[in-house]
C-alpha cells in the first residue's frame, strides 16, 4: 500500500494547500518523533561493546536478537533495520527482524520484504511461516516446495512441510513427505522424530510404537519423545508403562501441558481422580485449548463429587466445542477467499471473507484481509469499517492502523490521518514507509519541521528510498522558502 509521488502532490493530496502557499509557519515539534536508535534502546554490556569497536551488521543482528528475546519489539525491529544499513543482504538481520515483524502479526511486511529477497533455509522459513500466518497456505506450501528444491535434504523445511500438509488435512502427502526424509536419514533423530509425529496424527499407531521406542532409546530424556511413547502406551491401554514416561516428560519440562493432559488420562483410567484433576487443572492452566480437556475435567470432578464445577467445566466445554467449530469455518472461509481473490474474483472474495468474519469475530485479521479485498473493489466506506473492526478487535494490529490512516489522508482528513499514522510508527517505529506516510500528513498540514523529522526517520531505515529522497527534497525548498 504505497502512496504514490508526483511533482506536486502525495497520493493525490497536495503537500501544500492553498494556506500554505500563502505563508507557512514554521512549528516547534509538539511530540518527540521517535528516531531509528536512541539510548532507551541499550542492550547488555558486552553487545554494547562489541558495537562501540566495532558496527557490524552482525553485532547489530545479535544486539536485535537480543532484544527480541527479552520481549522488547521496537528495540528489535531498530536494531536489525540498523543492521540492514550496513549490509542489505545480512541474512541474520532479515531471518530476526522476519521473526519479530511475524511475532507482532504484521505478516504483510514479512512476506513484502522476503519475497523477492535471496533466501537461505532460515529466510524460507519464515516466508513460508508469514504465509501460513496470513492463511495463503497454497503459497506458504510453494515456498517450501521450492525450497526444497535448493535444499532437497533439508530436515527443517520437510518438517514444515508436513506440518503444513497435516494442518490443511493432506495426510497422504504428509506421511509421504516425512516417509521420505525418514529414510533418506536414518540416524537423524529431527528427521525420524517428524516421521513419528506424522504416523500418530494420522492414527497409525502399530507402525509408530516401534518407533517411539527405538527414539526414546536414542533420546532417554527427550520431554517430546517421553510424551509420544507415553500417549501410543495410554492407546494400547499400557497405563502403567504410560504413567512412567508421562511422569518423566512433566519433569523434565513442567511448562507442557501436553504430557499433563495425557497423565491426567492415564491417572483417571487407573482410578486416580485425585491425581488426574491436578494435572488436568494445571494444563488448562497452562493453555490446553481443546474442548476434550474441559469434557474429562468435568468427568473427573463429577467422580470426586464436584458437581458444580463438572457442570462449569461442562459449560466450558460446550463453549470450547463452538469456538473451534467456528474457527474452522472461518479458516476454511478465510482460505476459500484467498483463492478467489488470487483468481481475480473480489466479490466473492469479500463474500466469503464476511462469512469468515462472522464466524470467528475474535480474530483481527480476517476484517483486515477483508478491508484489502474492499479496496480493491473501491468500495472505500465498506474498507474503512473493515479497518475499524479489525482494530477494535485488535488496537495494536498496525498494518490496519496505517490502512485507515491512508483512507483519511486519501479524503483529505489530514489530522485524522497523522493520527493513524502516529500510532503506526509507535507501534512499527522501524518501518520506513510508516514514516514517509507520517511526513507526507504532517506535510499537508503545513507542519514542515516535524515533517522532515518523520521523513528523516524514513531515510535512516531506507537511504535509498526515492519516496523519502524526493520529498525531503520539497520540504528542504518550501521551508527555504519560507
Amino acid at each position: 500500500m504505497r502512496l504514490t509521488y508526483t511533482e506536486s502532490s502525495i497520493g493525490g493530496v497536495s503537500i501544500f494547500p492553498a494556506r500554505a502557499r500563502l505563508g507557512l509557519i514554521l512549528l516547534v515539534c509538539a511530540i518527540a518523533c521517535r528516531p531509528a536508535w536512541t539510548e532507551t534502546c541499550s542492550g547488555p554490556p558486552p553487545l554494547e561493546a562489541r558495537l562501540q569497536s566495532h558496527s557490524s551488521a552482525d553485532a547489530y543482528a545479535a544486539l536485535g536478537n537480543w532484544f527480541s528475546e527479552n520481549q522488547r519489539a521496537n528495540c528489535a525491529l531498530d536494531a536489525f533495520e540498523a543492521a540492514l544499513k550496513i549490509d542489505p543482504n545480512s541474512t541474520k538481520a532479515l531471518d530476526g527482524l522476519a521473526k519479530t515483524l511475524i511475532a507482532m502479526k504484521d505478516y504483510d511486511t514479512v512476506i513484502r520484504r522476503l519475497r523477492s529477497a535471496p533466501r537461505d533455509q532460515n529466510l524460507i522459513l519464515d516466508l513460508a511461516l508469514a504465509y501460513r500466518k496470513a492463511q495463503m497456505f497454497d503459497d506458504a506450501a510453494k515456498v517450501l516446495s521450492e525450497g526444497l528444491k535448493t535444499y532437497p535434504n533439508s530436515v527443517s523445511l520437510t518438517g514444515a512441510l508436513v506440518s503444513l500438509y497435516a494442518h490443511e488435512s493432506h495426510y497422504a502427502a504428509a506421511r509421504a513427505l516425512a516417509e521420505d526424509i525418514a529414510r533418506l536419514k536414518p540416524d537423524d533423530l529431527e528427521a525420524q522424530r517428524i516421521y513419528l509425529r506424522t504416523l500418530v496424527i494420522t492414527g497409525d499407531n502399530d507402525a509408530a510404537a516401534p518407533l517411539g521406542r527405538k527414539l526414546l532409546a536414542m533420546a532417554p530424556r527427550d520431554a517430546d519423545l517421553l510424551n509420544l511413547n507415553g500417549f501410543l502406551e495410554r492407546k494400547a491401554g499400557d497405563y502403567a508403562a504410560a504413567r512412567k514416561h508421562l511422569e518423566a516428560a512433566v519433569a523434565v519440562n513442567p511448562n507442557d501441558e501436553n504430557p499433563r493432559v495425557n497423565l491426567g488420562l492415564v491417572l483417571a483410567a487407573l482410578q486416580d481422580a485425585a491425581g488426574a484433576r491436578e494435572q488436568l487443572e494445571k494444563a488448562v492452566e497452562l493453555g490446553a485449548a481443546s474442548p476434550q480437556v474441559h469434557f474429562e475435567l468435568a468427568k473427573v470432578l463429577r467422580t470426586l463429587g464436584e458437581t458444580e464445577e463438572a457442570q462449569q467445566q461442562l459449560k466450558l466445554y460446550q463453549q470450547k466445542l463452538k469456538e473451534e467449530s467456528d474457527q474452522s469455518l472461518a479458516v476454511l472461509k478465510a482460505t476459500e477467499a484467498a483463492e478467489a481473490a488470487k483468481a481475480g474474483d473480489n466479490r466473492k472474495a469479500a463474500d466469503l471473507y464476511r462469512e469468515a468474519c462472522a464466524a470467528h469475530p475474535s480474530d483481527a485479521a480476517l476484517p483486515y484481509r477483508l478491508a484489502l479485498v474492499l479496496r480493491d473493489l473501491g468500495d472505500l466506506a465498506g474498507e474503512r469499517a473493515a479497518l475499524e473492526q479489525a482494530i477494535a478487535v485488535d488496537p495494536n494490529l498496525f498494518p490496519a492502523q496505517y490502512a485507515l490512516g491512508y483512507l483519511e489522508f486519501q479524503a483529505g482528513d489530514n489530522a485524522a490521518a497523522e493520527r493513524q499514522f502516529r500510532l503506526t510508527v509507535k507501534a512499527a517505529p522501524g518501518n520506513a514507509q510508516a514514516w514517509l506516510s507520517l511526513a507526507a500528513a504532517l506535510a499537508a498540514e503545513s507542519r514542515i519541521e516535524e515533517a522532515r523529522e518523520a521523513v528523516a526517520n524514513a531515510l535512516q531505515l531506507e537511504p535509498d528510498n526515492a519516496g523519502a529522497l524526493d520529498l525531503s527534497k520539497k520540504l528542504a525548498a518550501a521551508q527555504h522558502r519560507h
